[in-house]
């Protein structure tokens, strides 16, 4: 069985701490299709966790179903619904390793996890570093609910293949019972107490009555005159509440109303910024951009184009974006942001495979082109070239280039400045198109 290091990111080949490299199988099709890590058990008793944690760590990362069992006959199976590729999984194993598995200060596999005060902790035998592991991802509060027993390599009180250890649940039922019984004396007299309680409070209650109802009687004389008070203080106190209210409905509309009127002229710039804030103001598309930069640094700043679509899917995945803002994240990471015909030329198979795997039409091509104009305006000169240098790549067609930039497309990030930056080569298209139609006239006279 072919090993790697714990984590795999480590190429140290003298490492002596090692795990079974994970193997996954695509099985089904169409709705029902789903990836098996077929030796998760392996993989996770070699990092002394229970198998159940890095499973449901891949669902959530993932977002998608994922279930572990491992029932007589059957064997152990690791479930995560869809279709995903052996290395997506390893980079995902490699994050929950250094979550809960290294330690923190030697980053060496030698911490035992536990729950305590309702965190999860952990203490390193290695260097003696304690603390607390990540108790904000999703993963924690299932491992909460189900805390590693103390070898960290099952779920406590539950067989190997994941069924509850019914021995242990009525061992704990019983002992519960038991310290019942030792209470009933105690609850006994406890009962007797609070009776006794509530007949004193019942007795004052009734005097108290009593002595109302005699002052009452007495005071009858006084009493129209008293109720007349009464009425007219809560008729003054109703129509102030009305005149309150009646003001609060007011500032409540007059407010509105000047709301309202704001969004209305500020909705030009917020229409044609809508779809911009999403591709680059946010700050998970900023990290995810880094990390894809990172990515292509880290490996000469030529990986294989395979590896670094890989990559690029894995982070769209797991942050959930459409087609047309990954392009435009990947223009960033492999160009920056001084992006020219050169750079888009030396750089053509990562983007082209971007393209060409979502198939991409003109139109959303040209969006992410403009989106990065609005992230990035002082490459404005190099705008028309950028997009001629696109044109002769065959990702976008002549026709379709000049329908979009005719059309009024405001809502769209950066749309009238790239119009306006693209004007030459828009009009060169123009002219190269016209010659051509009056070389055909001119040859059929």
């Amino acid at each position: 069985m072919a090993m790697c290091n714990i984590p795999s990111t480590n190429t140290d080949p003298q490492y002596r701490y090692k795990m079974p490299r994970l193997v996954t199988k695509i099985e089904g099709r169409g709705n029902g299709i789903k990836t098996c890590v077929v030796n998760m058990g392996d993989v996770a008793r070699a990092l002394k966790r229970p198998p159940q944690y890095t499973t449901k760590f891949f669902g959530n990362e993932l977002g998608a179903l994922s279930t572990y069992t491992n029932k007589e006959g059957e064997g152990e199976r690791s479930i995560v619904n869809g279709a995903h590729e052996t290395s997506v999984f390893q980079t995902l194993l490699d994050k929950f390793i250094e979550k809960y598995v290294l330690c923190e200060n030697c980053h060496l596999p030698e911490i035992d996890m536990n729950i305590k005060k309702g965190l999860i902790v952990a203490k390193c035998k290695a260097c003696g570093w304690a603390g607390e592991l990540d108790n904000l991802h999703r993963l924690a509060a299932f491992i909460l609910k189900n805390p590693p027993d103390e070898t960290g390599m099952q779920l406590k009180n539950q067989e190997e293949g994941g069924k509850v250890d019914k021995k242990a649940r009525r061992e704990a039922k019983m002992a519960k019972k038991k310290e019942g019984e030792d209470d009933d004396d105690d609850s006994v007299k406890e009962k007797k107490e609070k009776k006794e309680k509530k007949e004193k409070k019942e007795k004052k209650e009734k005097k108290e009555k009593k002595e109302k109802k005699e002052k009452k009687s007495k005071g009858d004389d006084d009493s129209d005159d008293d109720e007349a008070k009464e009425k007219k203080e809560k008729k003054d106190k109703k129509e102030k509440k009305e005149k309150k209210e009646k003001k609060e409905k007011k500032e409540k509309k007059e407010k509105k109303e000047k709301t309202e009127k704001k969004d209305e002229a500020d909705s030009d710039d917020d229409e044609d910024n809508a779809v911009v804030d999403l591709a680059y103001d946010d700050e998970e598309m900023k990290a995810v951009i880094k990390t894809w930069a990172t990515f292509v640094q880290e490996h000469g700043g030529k990986p294989s184009v395979s590896d670094f679509f890989d990559e690029v899917r894995m982070q769209q995945l797991a942050k959930v974006f459409d087609d047309k803002v990954r392009l435009y994240g990947v223009l960033e990471a492999v160009c920056g942001q001084d992006m020219d015909a050169k750079k888009v030329e030396k750089n053509s198979k990562y983007i082209g495979k971007v393209i060409d795997n979502a198939k991409m039409k003109t139109p959303e091509v040209l969006w992410a082109f403009n989106a990065y104009l609005k992230a990035n305006p002082a490459t404005v000169k190099s705008f028309p070239m950028t997009i001629k240098a696109a044109y002769d790549e065959d990702w976008i067609e002549e026709k379709a280039i000049i329908s979009y930039y005719e059309d009024d497309e405001e809502a769209q990030p950066g749309f009238l400045d790239a119009k306006k930056a693209a004007a030459p080569f828009l009009k060169w298209l123009q002219t190269a198109d016209s010659d051509e139609d009056d070389d055909s006239s001119s040859e059929s006279d």
